[in-house]
């Protein structure tokens, strides 16, 4: 009896999509749609490399503790931007040479030490399995007692990511591959890229106690730890929690869309209207508000901001009242 084979689901075209009621045309969106635009995405990373590079110059050239703690905050919040930015290469949307979104996702990611290649393969199959009990999700947040400040801040704060990472680095330092991935090249790509994490850390503290200098702990650690953790947290929340992820085969009532304005729209990247990325994630993000246009009228499920979301998180109107319905349980 021959075993079944996993579909293709690491590519970005004619991708396995998720259910969805009603009817579906997907299939047919205008070619024009999944048109990208390089310049768009290079401008954005650079951008971004510019706000933390002007931030770890204001440290180096002046280590005072207010332009310690600004720079702290600064960091913090575009480092966990630079996943969002991942998060587009990983989708292959930025540019047509994989090998450029690879590259540039790997940097997007390493300050909060998110492996493009692990990243992208569980991603994917979150977005092929959404709405089915095969779903999961990369970034494993706990949403357990989210209404309390303490159930809140052990969900934002999840440190218990960095000791996965952990797990996966001793993996990889001893040549071995990730017994979750069952994909060969995969799981290699993957064992690299926590190698290269290895030597990044390795390099950071040999400089930290050689030179007896707390520099990179001010401009990597502390912003990682403190608030791009909880930063990424709230970006992420919004997308599928109090939401049947699981056993509601529907993208449109499964996925949460946020009316936002134009700073979360460009901080998230585009989370704001996860519903249709979610609908078609082949859609580069630069073309996936026009996507919204088209599939708008159909949503069910839209929050009026991001701070009325919160709200009903903190009050409990928004929660999880059945865990099977939450795809977070790893």
């Amino acid at each position: 009896m021959s075993q079944a084979v996993e579909p293709d689901l690491d590519g970005s075209t004619n991708v396995l999509l998720a259910p969805v009621r009603g009817n579906d045309e997907r299939r047919s969106l205008p070619k024009t749609m999944f048109e990208k635009r390089p310049s768009v995405f290079t401008a954005k990373f650079l951008l971004a490399l510019a706000i933390v590079a002007a931030a770890w110059t204001a440290v180096a050239l002046r280590p005072t503790w207010w332009v310690i703690a600004v720079t702290v905050v600064v960091n913090g919040l575009m480092y966990a931007h630079l996943v969002e930015l991942q998060h587009e290469t990983l989708h292959e949307h930025a540019y047509n040479r994989r090998s450029l979104n690879r590259l540039l996702g790997f940097l997007a990611g390493a300050p909060m030490l998110s492996s493009y290649w692990h990243y992208k393969h569980d991603h994917l199959r979150h977005h092929a399995y959404l709405g089915t009990p095969q779903n999961q999700e990369f970034f494993n947040y706990r949403f357990d007692g989210l209404g309390t400040i303490p159930g809140f801040l052990r969900g934002a704060y999840h440190l218990g990511r960095y000791g996965d990472v952990a797990k996966d680095i001793a993996r990889s330092v001893v040549g071995r591959t990730n017994p979750g991935i069952t994909k060969t090249l995969a799981a290699k790509k993957i064992r690299t890229e926590y190698q290269l994490f290895t030597v990044l850390i390795v390099a950071a503290v040999a400089y930290s106690v050689l030179a007896r200098d707390l520099y990179l702990v001010w401009v990597w650690v502390l912003p990682t730890l403190l608030f791009a953790e909880p930063a990424h947290f709230l970006i992420e929340l919004p997308e599928h929690y109090g939401l049947n992820t699981q056993t509601d085969p529907n993208v449109l009532s499964n996925t949460r869309t946020i009316k936002a304005g134009w700073f979360a729209k460009w901080y998230t990247n585009g989370n704001d209207v996860h519903t249709a990325h979610h609908f078609h994630q082949g859609v580069p993000m630069v073309n996936v508000r026009a996507l919204h246009q088209v599939i708008e009228e159909r949503v069910e499920t839209v929050a009026p901001s991001y701070w009325s979301f919160y709200k009903d998180v903190f009050t409990g109107r928004i929660t999880y009242r059945d865990s099977s319905q939450n795809c977070m349980t790893r």
